[in-house]
Parts: structure tokens; sequence; C-alpha cells
């Protein structure tokens, strides 16, 4: 009784499929292409051995889109200099990206412009 118990279990389980989701979200619709500028630049960390550190940063306009060519985001990213001089014996710098989501520009799945959440 266990052993068709058991594979009554097994038999139910393999038979679920997640089809709902296969239709609803082809292959690859997560996956993002990025397109714009990405700037690789380094700065040197002072310590008892000083350190070329390497870091990148973006510039201009970026276009997020998917891989069938549907565009998801466009915007481009505001710069900002830090400067670190309390931390490793001598200052540095490097550029630090940040966002003002309001000068982006977003779509849904079908096209259609829509307002960021």
């Amino acid at each position: 009784m266990k052993v068709k118990v058991l594979i009554l279990i097994i038999s139910l389980l393999s038979s679920c499929s997640n089809r709902f989701e296969k239709e609803k979200y082809p292959k690859d619709f997560f996956k993002v292409i990025q397109e714009g500028i990405l700037i690789e630049k380094s700065y040197i960390f002072c310590s008892v051995v000083p350190e070329e550190v390497k870091y990148s940063y973006r510039d201009g306009t970026w276009i997020f889109k998917t891989v069938d060519n549907k565009r998801i985001a466009q915007g481009s990213y505001n710069k900002e200099i830090v400067t670190i001089d309390n931390y490793g014996g001598c200052s540095y710098s490097y550029v630090k990206n940040t966002v003002n989501i309001k000068e982006w520009k977003f779509w849904n799945d079908k096209g259609q412009r829509i307002e960021p959440t």
C-alpha cells in the first residue's frame, strides 16, 4: 500500500507543469541588453603597500532592452566625484554614478510609455 501511495504522489508531482508561466513569459524574457558607454578608471589606494584599484562608471545615455529589441528604459546617469581623505593614509577620488529617476523613460512589455513606480 505504501508503495502505491508513493507512486501516486510521484506521478502527481511529475505531471504538474508550469505551462502557464512558460506561455506568459517567453524564453529569454528576463534577459536585458544594456547599451551605453562604460568608462574604466583606477585610483591608488594608499596603505602599507599602495594598491591600484580599478573601477568603472557609466557615461552618457544608456538604453536597456529585451533580447527581441523591446525598449525597457532609457536615461543618463549622473556623475559624482567622491573624495576620500580619511582612510588609507592618503586621499583619493573616484567617480560614482547616481540616478534621477525623473529624468528616465520607461516602457512596458507592450511598448507603451509608463511612469516609474
